[in-house]
């Protein structure tokens, strides 16, 4: 069997498995996690790969669509209860099957008792009477053979304001042979890197302007323009960017943090409270349990809009610009949108993360504790 594009590696940690009708188990890998909880992308390409399995168990036996089942185009995700890694159930309610645009509601349960569900076998699938709803999603699908009508393509890239930092060509394009083989090409270096707790982010060789990585004010960090080119490398080996993935790149983006974090100390500091009282501050105090600087904003919604479909083969690189316009009451918006090396416009997506306290990440989750 061919390996996919994004690798076996990968593919092992999304795969699903029917049980019954539309019901499908999963196991949610601890190596793609944040602390101990799962990457919210990680965990959105689980859920991307169980509407696509479901619609392919569906054409098989109802013929309706023709050579190609309908696949994902849009996402809307809401993270009701934190997740962990370890066995999960994804039970699937059909909202409209149509011709051309279908929609299902796909949500995930997880047992109750973290330390019961994760002391049996990584098989053993939790029984129905101690699941709980940790993850709600509403998934559009289209089957690629209809969709029809004017298309307007990119590349949008081109239009990004300010202009994406420069790189060696002529005309700003980037070499990226060289920004792989040495990590920097004309702005671009290799980096942030990230802490060794957040293990989902270990799967990327990351690039930013060099810009992005020199020491700032607060002040600085809370109005930069945050622009990663990525390749996905899941185990330490590279692979490239498949449709599945972009998920997981959607919320993936560890200097748009760091700016989410100025802007609250900046909202801080405007009330009135001292530099120091700032930084320690509960939702923003330092957390070196996990290395993440003084913020951790986990995702409470995602809306991903899948605009152009990868090839096959995948891609080797995608381009991530982020932006955030206000923290208020510790509730951060963001803004990502996602373009291949030919500025084609890959995918949006629009999320809102709240500020907690960031040892949550760090710790299990016991029957009856609250979030």
């Amino acid at each position: 069997m061919t390996e996919p594009s994004h690798s076996s590696t990968f593919e092992k940690a999304i795969t699903v498995n029917p049980i019954e009708d539309n019901t499908y188990s999963a196991y949610l890998d601890p190596s793609w996690s944040v602390g101990k909880v799962p990457h919210g992308g990680y965990t959105a390409s689980v859920l991307y790969r169980t509407a696509a399995t479901h619609f392919a168990q569906l054409a098989s036996t109802k013929n309706r669509w023709g050579a190609r089942s309908p696949e994902p185009v849009a996402l809307q995700i809401t993270f009701q209860r934190r997740t962990f890694a370890g066995p999960a159930i994804l039970k699937v309610q059909e909202i409209k099957l149509g011709a051309r645009i279908s929609t299902i509601q796909v949500t995930l349960f997880q047992a109750r008792d973290e330390r019961a569900a994760t002391t049996g076998s990584k098989n053993d699938a939790p029984k129905d009477s101690e699941l709980e709803a940790k993850v709600f999603a509403y998934i559009t699908l289209a089957p690629p053979d209809t969709e029809e009508g004017p298309a307007v393509n990119g590349p949008w890239g081109n239009h990004l304001s300010p202009r994406p930092a420069p790189g060696s060509l002529p005309g700003g394009s980037i070499d990226f042979k060289a920004l792989a083989e040495n990590g920097t090409d004309g702005d671009w270096k290799s980096g942030p890197h990230a802490p060794p707790a957040i293990l989902a982010a270990q799967h990327l060789n990351v690039y930013s302007p060099s810009s992005t990585l020199l020491p700032k004010t607060v002040e600085e960090r809370a109005t930069q323009v945050v622009d990663q080119w990525v390749q996905f490398t899941p185990g330490g080996t590279p692979a490239r960017w498949s449709n599945e993935t972009v998920s997981f790149l959607a919320d993936t983006f560890l200097a748009a943090l760091d700016r989410i974090g100025a802007m609250e100390e900046t909202r801080l500091l405007a009330t009135g409270v001292s530099a120091g009282a700032a930084r320690d501050d509960k939702a923003v105090r330092l957390t070196t349990s996990l290395g993440l600087g003084k913020f951790w904003y986990p995702t409470v919604t995602m809306n991903i809009d899948l605009k152009t479909r990868l090839p096959p083969q995948g891609v080797e690189w995608l381009h991530s610009r982020v932006m955030t316009r206000m923290v208020r009451g510790s509730r951060a918006d963001l803004e990502v949108l996602i373009f291949d090396q030919e500025g084609e416009l890959v995918a949006t997506s629009t999320q809102i993360a709240l500020a907690v306290d960031p040892t949550r990440n760090t710790k299990g989750r016991l029957d009856g504790e609250k979030l």
